[in-house]
């Protein structure tokens, strides 16, 4: 046997065999020789058990891949899935997918949701978001995310829901989502702010759900503002002109080609034109300069297409297109640059609004040295947002005074306003300060009472 195999008969007779699985299998592992064959044997093909800590650990991991890749729950179905879980481990028995809608999933959720309320209850103030949106489906869904600092100051940003809402988008109806969101996520001690796109309704619904302050969207207040300085004959017809070149270039194979070649021959980076989404401002910053870009490329390319018979209708740019191109990027990528910070998730951003928008306005101020198109595109974006936040801009500055980098207020114009800003926020401290000693006081008076008023708020 030795000799055929390669087995080693005596130690092999030598090995236990206990009825803790964990047991035999170190026993096996610590043989040396042709032992390890054995041990791989038992390995593979020994399934294993559905409670054992292994198995349930593979299980869990597949939940979480599911919900935090947002994956179909027919993922563990697929054959090229089961066959990477069959190499990492070939003894687990993947369950069924009806166990993962029906069991796994819903524990998982119960058991985070648990996690994520005793989080939210030991914050001492909460914001709160809510957007409406469309499904590629055509379903109408809401999401109502939350934010706050923990104890350890770190930013704490969860999906309290996301479901489908067949309800007419009344403010009152949504008002009425607020209050049944708090109420269930226990927020109504929480004084929870409130954070919405400029949609009327959503205005409404922040009045009817009593949640102050209510800050409408930097970000979707840019795109409403920077639309409007679109919308004009000259830019629109140069707009119109880009989308025909670049929807060109993406339907034709040949002309795609061709451009890639020139843009080789031109040693240009190889890039694709970018087409714009009508509801997205900045889309339209990045198709015109992406086509700035390639506009060489694009020229030879669109000639040789014509002399060839094809691309006979597509539009030629004019020096007057070509020199107010750079011009609009030039205008627009602050808005572009404001838009990206002001969408940060990790960290808290109210502080950055008030700078921005000053940086904004004066970066919009009129200048003799204007073409007429970029003066008319000044004064539109001007009109519509200089506005925009005078209903919130005390708070505005307090939270930019709050903020070391800003702290000096250097935005603003006098130094009066800002001894006033100095001031309310002295005189806010000074209110806490007082409300904490008779908080104290109570609490030396009557601890236990205190002390379950304290857990509800």
């Amino acid at each position: 046997m030795k000799r055929r195999h390669g087995v080693d008969i005596s130690a092999a007779a030598t090995l236990s065999f206990s009825s803790d699985p964990a047991e035999t299998r170190a026993t096996l592992s610590s043989s040396k020789g042709g032992d390890r064959s054995i041990a791989s044997l038992f390995r593979q093909n020994t399934p294993l058990a559905a409670n054992s800590a292994r198995s349930q650990a593979i299980t869990d991991a597949i939940a979480y891949f599911i919900c935090k890749d947002i994956q179909p729950y027919s993922v563990v179905e697929n054959e090229g899935f089961k066959q990477l879980l069959h190499i990492l481990d070939p003894r687990y028995k993947i369950p069924q997918r009806a166990f993962f809608t029906d069991t796994q999933i819903p524990a998982l959720y119960i058991k985070v949701k648990k996690e994520v309320m005793e989080s939210l209850s030991n914050a001492k103030r909460v914001a709160i978001t809510v957007d409406g949106w469309t499904s590629c489906a055509t379903h109408s869904y809401i999401t109502v995310t939350s934010h706050h600092i923990d104890n350890e100051w770190n930013m704490k940003n969860y999906v309290l829901h996301t479901r489908i809402y067949d309800e007419a988008h009344t403010g009152q109806n949504l008002s009425v989502f607020l209050r049944d969101v708090c109420c269930e996520w226990k927020l109504e001690d929480k004084k929870p702010a409130l954070v919405t796109d400029n949609a009327r309704n959503m205005l409404l619904a922040g009045t009817g759900a009593d949640m102050e302050p209510h800050i409408r969207c930097i970000a979707h207040t840019l795109n409403l503002s920077s639309q409007k300085a679109l919308k004009f004959e000259t830019l629109s017809a140069l707009l119109v002109k880009i989308r025909k070149l670049v929807t060109f270039f993406h339907k034709s194979p040949k002309a795609c080609g061709a451009l890639h070649e020139v843009q080789a021959q031109l040693k240009l980076k190889d890039h694709k034109l970018i087409h714009d989404v009508i509801t997205r401002w900045n889309s339209s910053l990045d198709m015109m300069e992406r086509l700035w870009e390639q506009q060489a490329a694009v020229t030879l390319t669109t000639r040789k297409m014509k002399s060839r018979s094809r691309g006979e209708n597509l539009p030629d740019l004019t020096e007057e297109d070509i020199t107010l191109m750079p011009e609009i990027i030039k205008l627009l990528t602050p808005l572009k640059t404001a838009t990206k910070c002001l969408s940060e998730e990790k960290t808290p951003t109210i502080s950055i609004i008030a700078p921005t928008l000053a940086k904004l306005l004066e970066h919009f101020d009129p200048d003799d040295s204007d073409l007429p198109v970029i003066s008319e595109m000044k004064d539109k974006f001007r009109q519509d947002f200089s506005t925009r936040y005078t209903y919130i801009q005390d708070f505005l500055w307090k939270a930019s005074a709050l903020d070391p980098r800003f702290k000096a207020l250097e935005f603003l114009d006098d130094d009066h306003t800002r001894d006033t800003v100095y001031l309310g926020i002295t005189a806010e401290v000074e209110n806490m300060a007082e409300e904490d000693g008779r908080l104290n006081e109570r609490q030396a008076t009557n601890p236990e009472n205190e002390q379950r008023g304290g857990r509800r708020g």
